[in-house]
């Protein structure tokens, strides 16, 4: 009997001992949960159609209550419900709520499940709008006890706002019309009966986000137990339990067999959003064809345009890139480089006689943030002002404005935008500036594995294809990063290991050997050699980094060093050849002498007999020279501006070296007092690489690239470093220089010449004002002003090409004045101008800067509208026009009423070239007239027509 007793006070010690060990908020865990929900939280909680709690939130509760061993009760009610009753203690847990400063007053919350963004939502006459303060004239439509009401009015207190008991009557008043925007989070909810008349509506890119914060579930004040609680078994799921349940409810349609995308809208011919609402552009092309290549399944989803960067939800499998940011998420990982993109500048008119990025001085850079690219600015302009934008809206808004001297950034996207802003006739391209920067794949770390996929699957099976697609965006004339591999050389797997691990070959040059190799003015590295290693290292897909030094001699011992792998314009001795290694020869050029032009003409060696020579330290003809003729003293410089020197102070007699420097140095001395002779009894030297020694698979692979180098390659080199270009106008230095060696007689045919230069300069400069002006005659108005039909011609051709590309809608507005005529006869033609220049005045306010207003001919007037998403958007410039025609216009003797007939032609819809829009445009103005004038039509019959 005390042994039993003993034994069952031994069990229930141990039992004792067991509950104190167990956490506080296990000892007090309930069997059942009382969890509120609300009934149109969708997609995180939400009654659905069987009238079952569901969504996103309820999955994690339920997956929660099973780790926990618990039972879950979840209770369906509104938004101010659900709030007042987790408040008051009624039920336990707030399935999941918005953080905000109002609601910690009267609630705890828990751990944050993930940032949430909140958009408004817009109707798809306003998806054009991007930034929040033009959206003032609209009011937002609002759930009663939500917290969207809170934050509007926090952070854009000029909103209006609209209250309704819930999203279903939200979303009802929506379909009416009564509002055109709406608060809401990530997407519109499918539970809604209308749903896809609704997301037809306010489509998945018309969205503009207007805050972030933290997401998490709420408990009553003081329930600090129940806190450990939910946070011990939420903290028993799985990252990958979490992100599985997560991607189920925030990505249409997903499945294990899918590959899904996250692309940024606005950033074409990249990436960007159909009117249709759906993925396009160069990205979105160029993963089809992968897919395609590789049999994947993939889908394409619109990230935030706003934030800053597209992986911090790990919604998709692949992020395609950003260009206009290079920041990265935690939660994904770079994958293999998938193309390179060019940034560069873009000068205001008054620039255009800029010749580097270093003469830019105390001017405004718009730069769309990328830090690397500003860097790489302040570097070589350091007194240049950078402006630093969130968009490329916003600077472009600025250069309208006319507050950028210069435009920075991709430069495919800047082109699209100088053509959509009309702004190409006031910046132009720099191309003495170009930024590269590589395009990663940006992996989820969910799917690292994709990696070697991507890698795989963008092999040269597909490489035509992207070559091509590349082609069709226009991008193989800028970046052409699909052409350039095309253009890879084909190497043996031993070398093609080289290249991959020795990416970077280091070239050695001299810093003046000109035009062979040098260093110009603004430290940059210039000359034939530069030029042609250039072109190999493209051809090989490797990187040159360029080592500088003062002379050939010191350059060559760096070689023997192996302080640099490569050097050019070397000839291969047989001495040489004992110490480097040798490519087959890529340019041949012969020797010359410069000497004073009283010597003689076509002078050889032997007529210096007796006499000094100049030749550069560490030249093999050196040796030749003084083996075959001894009676010529040579004396060693440095490099050819020490030769040049030495004949100008007459210290040598003669200077020898290559026929490209020499050429050089003839053409800085104006031809005047040299003369070259080419040395025939030396042979015409080749000039090869010389490679370290250590490095013979670097010859191999080099040796292919010089035997790709064609006559047409070697042609353009040397034209570009041997053309002599003849430009009116003397240098005074010149001048005075060549006055002191020829005389007084040839100074004054110069100045003779100078002032008939000046005068030539002034008559070119009053010439070019004359064709400006004739030019701006040309295209414009004299009346008013305004575009006329040679300027609507242009631009309409050019806004076709545009939109075709962009697949974006355009109108043409062909108005005609109704009671012009009457005025005119009464009143006068003077009066009847007046008219005419008060209504040019109203139509330039009803439209954008990017638009254009024309005038057509007499009282006729046209509107080019552009980068149209929908028809609506003319129907409202077009009622508007209405509105503004109709009110009373003060003229000198009378106060006039007139109004205004319509007709409206929409681009793909009504024609594709300009003949036909106008000519459909100006048929159903007379259709207005013929039905009583004072309304505007379309080119169909239903409700759009009015």
């Amino acid at each position: 009997m005390a042994s039993r007793y003993f034994t069952q006070l031994l069990i229930a010690f141990s039992l004792m001992t067991v509950l104190l060990a167990l956490p506080v908020s296990a000892q007090n865990a309930k069997q059942t949960y009382r969890v509120a929900i609300n009934k149109t939280s969708y997609p995180y909680h939400f009654l659905n159609k069987e009238q079952k709690a569901d969504g996103m939130m309820v999955e994690l509760w339920q997956l929660w209550a099973n780790k926990q061993n618990v039972q879950l009760e979840f209770v369906v009610l509104n938004w101010q419900q659900t709030i007042k009753q987790v408040q008051e203690g009624e039920l336990d847990i707030h399935a999941g709520i918005f953080k905000s400063t109002e609601r910690a007053k009267h609630l705890d919350f828990s751990m944050t499940f993930f940032n949430q963004s909140r958009h408004l939502f817009l109707h798809h006459s306003i998806a054009h709008i991007k930034n929040i303060s033009q959206l003032t004239p609209y009011a937002v439509g609002v759930v009663d006890g939500s917290s969207h009401a809170i934050s509007i009015k926090s952070k854009y207190p000029n909103l209006t706002l609209r209250s309704f008991s819930n999203r279903n009557a939200l979303y009802s008043a929506a379909m009416e019309g009564e509002i055109l925007m709406m608060a809401g989070v990530e997407k519109l909810s499918k539970n809604f009966s209308e749903y896809e008349l609704l997301s037809q509506q306010f489509p998945a890119f018309a969205k503009v986000i207007y805050d972030t914060g933290e997401y998490s579930a709420a408990v009553a004040k003081g329930e600090s137990q129940l806190l450990d609680f939910i946070k011990q078994g939420m903290d028993k799921i799985s990252d990958q339990e979490k992100l599985t349940i997560k991607r189920k409810w925030l990505i249409n349609d997903k499945s294990e067999n899918v590959i899904t995308f996250s692309y940024s809208n606005n950033q074409m011919p990249f990436s960007s959003t159909s009117v249709a609402g759906n993925a396009q552009g160069f990205f979105i092309e160029l993963w089809q064809i992968w897919a395609k290549e590789n049999d994947q399944d993939i889908e394409f989803i619109l990230s935030d345009s706003n934030e800053s960067t597209q992986t911090d939800k790990s919604l998709a499998d692949i992020y395609i890139t950003n260009v206009t940011s290079e920041k990265n998420s935690p939660e994904s990982v770079l994958g293999p480089v998938i193309y390179s993109i060019d940034y560069g500048l873009f000068l205001s008119n008054n620039m255009n006689k800029m010749l580097h990025i270093s003469e830019i001085d105390n001017k405004n850079i718009g730069v769309v943030s990328s830090p690397s690219l500003v860097k790489d600015i302040q570097n070589k302009a350091n007194s240049a002002s950078i402006i630093n934008f969130d968009n490329y809206e916003a600077m472009f808004a600025a250069a309208e404005r006319g507050e950028l001297d210069v435009i920075a950034g991709q430069s495919d996207i800047v082109e699209n935008y100088l053509i959509k802003y009309k702004l190409q006739s006031i910046y132009s391209k720099f191309n003495g500036y170009v930024f590269k920067r590589d395009i990663h794949a940006v992996l989820s770390r969910v799917n690292p594995k994709l990696s070697q996929l991507i890698a795989e699957g963008f092999g040269e099976s597909i490489l035509d294809d992207l070559a091509t697609l590349e082609k069709k965006w226009h991008l193989d004339k800028s970046s052409a990063f699909f052409k350039r591999q095309l253009a890879v050389l084909a190497l043996t797997e031993p070398e093609a290991q080289w290249v991959k691990d020795n990416n970077v070959v280091k070239f050695g040059i001299t810093k003046n050997w000109i035009p062979v190799e040098f260093i110009d003015k603004y430290g940059e590295v210039k000359g034939i050699n530069p030029d042609i290693f250039q072109l190999m290292s493209s051809r090989l897909n490797i990187k040159v980094d360029y080592v500088v030094y003062e002379s050939f001699n010191e350059l060559y011992q760096a070689l023997l060093a192996g302080d640099i792998d490569v050097i050019g314009s070397v000839v291969a001795t047989p001495e040489r050849k004992k110490e480097v290694l040798f490519t087959d020869s890529y340019w041949s050029m012969p020797w010359v002498i410069l000497h004073p032009r009283e010597l003689g003409k076509q002078l050889n060696l032997a007529d210096f007999s007796g006499k000094t020579l100049a030749i550069a330290k560490g030249y093999y003809l050196i040796s030749i020279i003084r083996k075959n003729f001894p009676l010529i003293d040579l004396r060693l410089v440095d490099d050819n501006e020490e030769g040049l020197l030495a004949i100008q102070k007459g210290i040598v007699d003669g200077y020898i070296d290559s026929l490209s420097s020499g050429t050089e140095l003839l053409k800085r001395e104006s031809l005047v007092s040299l003369s070259m002779s080419v040395l025939e009894e030396v042979d015409e030297d080749g000039n090869h690489l010389a490679v370290n020694k250590s490095l013979p698979m670097l010859v191999n692979i080099l040796n292919k690239a010089v035997l790709s180098i064609s006559d047409l390659d070697s042609q353009e080199i040397y034209e570009k470093w041997f053309d002599i270009n003849i430009e009116t106008g003397l240098d005074k230095n010149v001048v005075l220089r060549v006055a002191l060696q020829v005389g007084a007689l040839i100074t004054i045919i110069i100045i003779i010449i100078m002032v008939w230069n000046r005068r030539l300069y002034l008559e070119i400069k009053n010439r070019k004002k004359l064709e400006k002006k004739m030019q701006y005659m040309a295209t414009h108005d004299d009346l008013t002003g305004l575009a006329n039909r040679v300027l609507l011609k242009d631009r309409l051709n050019s806004a076709i090409s545009f939109h075709q590309r962009q697949k974006l809608l355009l109108a043409v507005l062909f108005i005609d004045l109704d009671g012009f005529k009457d005025i005119n006869d009464t009143y006068g033609h003077d009066v009847g101008d007046e008219l005419l220049i008060e209504v040019a005045t109203r139509l330039t306010g009803c439209v954008r800067e990017s638009d254009t207003v024309v005038r057509f001919g007499g009282d006729e007037f046209v509107l080019l509208l552009t980068g149209l998403h929908y028809q609506d958007e003319a129907a409202y410039v077009a009622d508007k026009v209405l509105k503004l025609i109709q009110q009373p216009i003060k003229l000198p003797e009378v106060t006039a009423t007139i109004g205004c007939s319509i007709g409206i032609a929409m681009f793909p819809d009504d024609g594709d070239s300009d003949n036909e829009l106008l000519k459909i445009a100006d048929s159903l103005m007379y259709d207005v007239k013929a039905a009583g004038k004072n309304h505007y039509a379309f080119n169909r019959k239903d409700d759009s027509a009015v």
